[in-house]
């Protein structure tokens, strides 16, 4: 599957609410997901670094320079 296809699903599924950004409970529950136990000790410190304009939510581009950097 290409990447951007694999962010568009991951999004399309993760963004509970449909508002186009990954709040932090979703944001959460696409961590869980992706690292499993890991994951939920990570989250508060990853979710900081991929919210890179401090919006307090994920954008797509922010979803996919994560799925790059973590999962690829």
């Amino acid at each position: 599957m290409e990447l951007n296809q694999w962010v568009d699903e991951l999004f399309e599924v993760f963004d509970e609410d449909k508002d186009g950004q990954i709040n932090r409970s979703e944001f959460v529950e696409l961590i869980d997901v992706l690292l499993q136990d890991k994951g939920i000790r990570m989250c508060e410190t990853i979710f900081n670094q991929f919210d890179k304009n401090h919006s307090n939510s994920i954008s797509k581009d922010e979803l996919k320079d994560m799925v790059i950097d973590l999962a690829l």
